[in-house]
């Protein structure tokens, strides 16, 4: 969770849901649409059923389409282990990766809004170096310093090693140069 949202009002969010038994998948959307509007939930743009993806979105193209149609996507937990084979390789080249939600929520607006206002940082076991998105460059500098220090606090609480496993952390755009605004002390990396 950061302090400061990192997508902009305008951003395009998309909800993969699960299909409910005994509806079509228009019903399955509405049904869904209606939960949202109900919790108050005006920031997802479309909502796409399991059963929905399968059919229109098959061809390599279709897949392509709805990618780049869509800032964010968010889906369902009950389907997010089905995802993979219907999205194709791209969606997680493209780290557009659908966030795992729980509509049986209680609060589902506090539940959305964390994916929304937050960010994540998606570890692998390809090379030692993450990025995770923390603001924009429309937000004002106080901003984009507290979110840094949000996600450097929540960095440090998770990694194994604590602050210890970070070496540098740069400060980038898509399209600048990395400006490191930190570096572990020579101490630090001998341990």
């Amino acid at each position: 969770p950061l302090p400061h949202g990192i997508r902009p009002e305008t951003a395009e969010v998309c909800l993969f849901t699960k299909d409910e038994p005994n509806l079509s998948a228009e019903q399955t959307e509405n049904l869904y649409r209606k939960l949202l509007i109900q919790n108050g939930i005006r920031s997802v743009s479309q909502i796409i059923s399991y059963k929905t993806l399968k059919n229109e979105y098959k061809q390599f193209e279709a897949k392509r389409r709805l990618l780049n149609r869509f800032d964010l996507f968010l889906s369902d937990e009950r389907i997010r282990r089905l995802l993979p084979s219907h999205l194709g390789k791209h969606f997680y080249e493209r780290k557009k990766v659908p966030l795992s939600v729980n509509l049986k929520a209680r609060n589902l607006a506090k539940e959305i809004h964390k994916h929304l206002q937050g960010t994540t940082l998606p570890v692998t076991n390809k090379g030692c170096c993450y990025t995770a998105r923390i603001g924009h460059t429309g937000m004002k500098a106080d901003e984009i310093l507290e979110n840094i220090i949000a996600a450097a606090d929540v960095i440090a609480k998770k990694l194994p090693k604590k602050w210890k496993n970070v070496k540098i952390l740069h400060l980038k755009t898509l399209k600048s140069v990395a400006l490191p605004i930190f570096t572990a002390n020579i101490s630090n990396l001998d341990e």
